[in-house]
C-alpha cells in the first residue's frame, strides 16, 4: 500500500498545499469564438444572439459583442479590459474584470483587478449614468 505525503513534508517543494493553491488559481480559458467559425448546425436563435452589432438601436450597432469557449458573452473595453455577462451559483452577474496573456499558453486569463455586479447594482449605475455624464463632464471643464 503506498503511503501518502503528509503536507508538511517538502522534498521537492510540491506539498499537497502548494498543489492545491495550483489547482484553485487555473483560470478557466476565455480565448474568443470567431463567429464565422461557428458550426452551421446550430438552431436559429443562437444564431441571433451571437451576431456582431445586429441590433435596433443605432447606439449600440458599432458594438462587438464576442463569445469565449465556455459560451460566455463579453464586449471588449479597451486593450485588457471586457464585461461579460454571466451566470454564477444562479445569479446573474455584470463582470468587469482586466484580463492578462498568459505568457505559456497565450491565452487570455482574468485578472485580480474587477468587479461583478448584481442585476440589482447594474440597475443603479445605469440609473445614475445620466448624473455621472454631468459630474465627468464637470471634472473635464
Amino acid at each position: 500500500m503506498a503511503k501518502r505525503k503528509s503536507s508538511s513534508t517538502q522534498e521537492d517543494g510540491n506539498s499537497v498545499e502548494a498543489q492545491s493553491k495550483k489547482l484553485k488559481t487555473e483560470p478557466v480559458k476565455t480565448e474568443p469564438v470567431d463567429r464565422d467559425e461557428l458550426d452551421e448546425s446550430e438552431s436559429e436563435a443562437p444564431l441571433k444572439a451571437k451576431q456582431k452589432g445586429k441590433t435596433k438601436n443605432a447606439e449600440t450597432e458599432d458594438i462587438d459583442v464576442k463569445s469565449t469557449l465556455e459560451g460566455e458573452k463579453f464586449i471588449e473595453l479597451g486593450k485588457n479590459k471586457r464585461v461579460t455577462v454571466r451566470s454564477f451559483k444562479g445569479t446573474t452577474l455584470i463582470d468587469i474584470r482586466e484580463f492578462y496573456t498568459d505568457k505559456t499558453s497565450g491565452e487570455q486569463k482574468p485578472g485580480k483587478k474587477g468587479i461583478s455586479l448584481g442585476l440589482d447594482q447594474w440597475d443603479e449605475l445605469k440609473r445614475a449614468a445620466t448624473t455621472l455624464d454631468q459630474l465627468l463632464a464637470d471634472v473635464r471643464k
